[in-house]
């Protein structure tokens, strides 16, 4: 059961009170969804994440009963009859029991990383196991009950996923990026999923003129790394300190703090836009 909180949700236009899961929607078969975070009132890229939910809805052939412009809309009524300053949103798309195409678009369950984790870098452990369509946003909850297990038997905030050819594709919630000399190292795109922080990440050392190489990353790897982090919605850019019992010196790493201050400066700048 999905964990909706504020007074209000919306069924596609709708806008239904928040009554104990009473009227949730049951899905039957693939649905599809998209976290966005908000921020001052702000959902934070928002047409970047409308964008990837209208390409996983058309990579499933599951109809959108909603432009973009329409959802942009219900999202800022959502905000302001929920009264809401920062909290995460949820987007699920999928056909219901009644063969009719519905968007549910509700506020969850949101906890951020502490202060503490992006002064001092978080703890990560490896875990061997592979992510169906890993392009898409897809809601399985097997993955999320394994994911969810893992992390709480290890101890760690994060999980970094790694595949049958013992390579890491990415984080079980997040992108994971390398520090080597002064370059940048990631998992290639046709094997994650696509973050809007990642590609944030991108714009950054574009403008910055780090050089980004996108290639398969060997666990061997992890004992060499000079930096490393995470990317997401919920996380920003976060640091890791440790990979399973490998300490990273990510918190000396000049690049890795220029390009955290540059994504806090980027929404700084988003949200100010979005507000006049």
């Amino acid at each position: 059961m999905e964990k909706v909180e504020g007074s209000y949700y919306l069924l596609n236009d709708e806008l239904v009170k928040n009554a104990d899961g009473e009227s949730y929607p049951e899905f039957e078969g693939r649905t599809v969804y998209e976290v966005i975070r908000v921020e001052d009132g702000i959902a934070i890229f928002l047409e970047d994440h409308l964008d990837r939910f209208f390409r996983s809805a058309a990579y499933l052939d599951l109809p959108l009963p909603a432009t973009a412009e329409s959802i942009e809309d219900r999202v800022y009524r959502l905000i302001a009859d929920n009264q809401v300053g920062n909290q995460n949103l949820k987007f699920i798309l999928g056909i219901t029991s009644k063969s009719e195409s519905v968007l549910w678009i509700f506020f969850t369950q949101s906890i951020y990383p502490p202060k503490s984790y992006y002064e001092e870098g978080i703890a990560t452990s490896l875990f061997r196991i592979e992510r169906l369509d890993p392009n898409i946003k897809l809601v399985r909850s097997d993955y999320q009950k394994a994911v969810l297990q893992e992390r709480a038997d290890k101890g760690v905030y994060e999980l970094l996923l790694v595949d049958g050819n013992e390579e890491i594709t990415e984080g079980s919630r997040t992108n994971v990026f390398f520090v080597k000399g002064k370059e940048l190292y990631t998992p290639p795109a046709k094997a994650v999923l696509l973050g809007i922080v990642r590609k944030k990440v991108f714009e950054i050392c574009g403008k910055r003129q780090i050089p980004i190489n996108e290639m398969a990353i060997p666990v061997e790897w992890v004992k060499d790394a000079e930096g490393a982090f995470v990317s997401g919605t919920g996380n920003n850019v976060l640091p890791i300190s440790k990979i399973g019992a490998v300490a990273i010196p990510t918190m000396n790493n000049p690049i890795v703090q220029t390009i955290m201050a540059d994504y806090a400066e980027m929404v700084s700048v988003y949200k100010k836009a979005k507000k006049h």
